[in-house]
């Protein structure tokens, strides 16, 4: 199979199951969700993937308030991510606005260790509706902050450029004959894309996204988290170097 595979955790509330769909149009749902709501998720799912033109499953998370409750949401978080791999879904999202805080945090514990990319959808101002481009919020992965904080200065600033030096519709946007200019090789653009540091809108030319602008921002305005990611690299490599030593 392919096309993408997304996760969602659920409690009561349902809305942002829809603005999740829309944004996304996954092939692959899979919701998280306690025993309590489990019958319900299961009829509503039957009908978003009839509605939305999808497959899916439910995930019942056991013994939810209990002190096993962590470990027993990260793991279904976990066998959810194998179950999409084995699918080869790609790429895979988690959705932790449903449910309770603690489901929330285990299941972007289980995702980050992995490196999923996680996402929340905040509630519109007022009596706005829900706009999927807007409202949905994507968290920046460990790759993608590994991947700009470690490339060369002029390439930083390609992509701060994007921001500071162009107006209207070029604000944003990077194309691949700039990169190539400073020796960016192609196909280190479309890494970025798959990073969600990227969209490709065009053959040629790229927009820097919401969760992209922020960790250039951050990397860039910021020298203590290059340094922690950087010490982070060294550890491990010690580590590796001296585990079976």
């Amino acid at each position: 199979m392919s096309g993408l595979g997304l996760i969602l955790t659920l409690g009561k509330s349902t809305e942002h199951v829809k603005t999740s769909l829309l944004n996304y149009s996954p092939k692959h749902l899979i919701i998280l969700t306690s025993e309590v709501f489990a019958s319900t998720a299961r009829r509503q799912l039957s009908h978003w993937k009839k509605q939305y033109n999808l497959e899916g499953d439910v995930f019942v998370i056991d013994d939810l308030f209990t002190t096993n409750a962590a470990e027993n949401i990260m793991e279904n978080t976990f066998l959810a991510i194998d179950f999409l791999r084995m699918k080869k879904f790609k790429p895979i999202f988690l959705g932790i606005t449903g449910g309770t805080m603690h489901m929330a945090a285990a299941a972007a514990s289980a995702a980050t260790i992995v490196d999923i990319p996680i996402f929340y959808v905040k509630q519109p101002d007022g009596e706005q509706v829900m706009q999927p481009n807007k409202d949905i919020i994507e968290m920046p992965s460990l790759s993608a902050f590994s991947q700009i904080s470690s490339i060369p200065p002029p390439a930083l600033q390609l992509f701060i450029s994007a921001f500071t030096e162009k107006e209207g519709s070029e604000k944003g946007t990077v194309h691949k004959s700039e990169a190539e200019s400073i020796g960016i090789p192609p196909g280190y653009l479309d890494l970025l894309t798959e990073l969600r540091v990227l969209d490709k809108i065009e053959k040629s030319t790229y927009k820097v996204t919401y969760m992209g602008a922020s960790i250039v921002r951050m990397v860039s305005e910021n020298p203590y988290i290059s340094a922690l990611i950087d010490a982070r690299k060294e550890k491990e490599e010690q580590f590796d170097d001296h585990m079976f030593g």
